[in-house]
């Protein structure tokens, strides 16, 4: 595996995140506005469209919240090193095998899904709540997470764990 930096994998998603909150932030504010616009006042009891652009405003106001605590338990994370035969835990970057084809992930509290391209290789944001995060929790190089799918269940081998 090429030798990645954690702090610059970190730095990089730190970076990809604020300007997504950014962007949302501003989502956010222009939904809230549009939700109590003149345009959306209901014209009878059965007009929602007030009431939908409400909603859109929240739940682009929570997202905005979920990307500031992404944010700043990123900021304080302590990235360990990993020894050969050490178990997967947070701050693991990992290479997983499945069917030849080669999948990096960082396991990581927050950011989920997020992924981030350093010195050319692609890594996937991993939580330990998700099912691969969950699956590959304290396994070691050589071992085999089964992660249930709804194509079925996928077998990944643990190639390397730092």
């Amino acid at each position: 595996m090429v030798q990645l930096d954690k702090q610059e994998l970190l730095k990089e998603l730190r970076t990809r995140l604020a300007d997504e909150l950014a962007t949302m932030a501003r989502i956010a504010h222009e939904a809230a506005a549009a939700a109590s616009h003149e345009e959306n006042k209901p014209e009878n009891d059965k007009d929602m469209r007030s009431t939908e652009a409400s909603y859109i405003a929240r739940g682009q106001a929570e997202r905005a919240r979920e990307l500031e605590r992404s944010l700043a338990l990123l900021g304080v994370i302590h990235v360990r090193a990993f020894a050969p035969g050490d178990g997967i835990a947070a701050t693991a970057l990992v290479t997983l095998l499945h069917r030849g084809a080669k999948l990096v992930c960082f396991v990581l509290p927050a950011a989920g899904g997020q992924r981030v391209k350093v010195g050319g290789t692609e890594v996937q944001v991993v939580t330990p709540t998700s099912p691969l995060g969950a699956a590959l929790m304290g396994l070691s190089e050589g071992d085999e997470a089964e992660v249930p799918t709804p194509q079925g269940t996928k077998v990944y081998e643990v190639a390397e764990v730092r």
